[in-house]
């Protein structure tokens, strides 16, 4: 008899400015790693964009950000979008995020298989990342450590690589990541794309096309809202990000 599968839903935190079809792509390729695992059954997926707060140069409003998600992922059949973070009145730590959403899918599990349920496979719930991510764990200042090792050790990461990127070097280097490498999977993306959120913004503010990099459906809405010119990169030009900020504060 072929073993069970856990429930695993994918969650992806950002800013989502604006979401492409890197971002959107990501889910796929981490939905059929974590299938070939045998191991896991890949249920649902999220994506929750940051909130205005975050403090991020050129970041636009929340409410178009969501729109757009909203739009590329209409073609979807199991990636959603979901803007509880985007409407929380201060930037809100990844690890308080997926504390949300796994209360809420503990929730929506029990309903749907009753609370006498015998089987020890509860859904779980992983972050989904690029390479980068990795990264920012060795910025001074950006990370408690409690949050690192709950977010890894209990949750778990399923990182994409992009580009040059070595996310298993970030894994070595770091003592907290190498003890919580089992809970890492490593995704390969062997078709190479390297769609910046940035580079988009950047053709977009010269007139150019992004035809390709972005659903038509949010290119269309873009330009209906005129979303990111010259006026908008300026936006949070001198600020802090918001977790530097909020990390500094905390005793």
């Amino acid at each position: 008899m072929a073993a069970r599968r856990v429930p695993l839903v994918l969650l992806a935190c950002g800013s989502f400015n604006p979401i492409t079809n890197q971002h959107m792509r990501l889910f796929e390729l981490a939905r059929d790693h974590m299938h070939s695992t045998g191991q896991y059954q890949v249920v649902g997926g999220i994506v929750s964009p940051v909130s205005d707060s975050y403090g991020k140069q050129g970041l636009v409003l929340a409410k178009h950000r969501v729109a757009m998600a909203e739009l590329a992922l209409q073609s979807s059949n199991w990636v959603t979008v979901d803007e509880w973070e985007s409407q929380q009145p201060d930037w809100t730590e990844t690890v308080v995020t997926m504390r949300y959403h796994y209360r809420r899918i503990l929730k929506e599990y029990e309903r749907s298989v009753g609370m006498h349920n015998n089987s020890n496979l509860s859904p779980q719930l992983k972050l989904l990342c690029g390479a980068d991510f990795l990264d920012t764990f060795k910025i001074p200042g950006l990370w408690r450590d409690d949050h690192v090792e709950e977010l890894v050790g209990h949750f778990g990461l399923v990182c994409v690589s992009r580009g040059e990127l070595q996310p298993e070097r970030a894994v070595h280097e770091s003592d907290l990541l190498s003890y919580r490498r089992h809970n890492i999977f490593h995704v390969r993306e062997w078709v190479k794309n390297e769609t910046s959120a940035t580079e988009v913004r950047r053709a977009l503010r010269r007139g150019l096309s992004v035809k390709y990099l972005l659903p038509d459906s949010v290119i269309e809405y873009i330009h209906q809202h005129n979303l990111y010119t010259e006026d908008s990169e300026m936006r949070n030009k001198s600020a802090v990000l918001r977790p530097l900020v909020k990390q500094a504060q905390e005793p």
